[in-house]
């Protein structure tokens, strides 16, 4: 039914319930795993490099690359073939990019997530995504 499922991930605990259900419906559906990470370049635009927005978005998408390296790590111990891509620019927009980009049958997300000050939102980047995408989203 779902031969390549998508799940975006903030580390937050509403995305970290997408995972799971996203790892366990892979596994179901015998489908390629996909996560992804976006660096919300939206809150300061193109920064030029080496500025202090430039080094904060760094450090976003060093801690980004290590949330996806868990992912793969939970999903290879039940032996699903999993790639993961850290990107940069508006979420919703690259979330909905990455999944027509790759033939992305079913987008499982966690409704609440993690603002760009580390607090706690009811999921805009979800709603957005939702509305959005043509391809079917599983809210969690």
């Amino acid at each position: 039914m779902y031969e390549s499922i998508l799940v975006p991930t903030d580390g937050s605990k509403g995305a970290n319930r997408g995972v799971e259900h996203a790892i366990d419906l892979s596994e179901k559906y015998d489908s390629k795993l996909h996560t992804l990470f976006v660096v919300d370049e939206g809150i300061y635009g193109e920064t030029p490099a080496m500025s202090s927005e430039e080094l904060f978005l760094e450090q976003i998408q060093t801690n980004g690359e290590e949330l996806l390296e868990r992912v793969v790590s939970k999903a290879g111990k039940r032996d699903l073939d999993t790639t993961a891509e850290c990107l940069r620019g508006v979420p919703y927009e690259e979330i909905i990019k990455y999944a027509n980009g790759n033939d992305i049958d079913l987008i499982v997300m966690g409704k609440h997530g993690i603002s760009a000050h580390g607090s706690t939102h009811v999921g805009s980047t979800t709603e957005r995504v939702m509305r959005s995408s043509e391809i079917p989203v599983f809210t969690v």
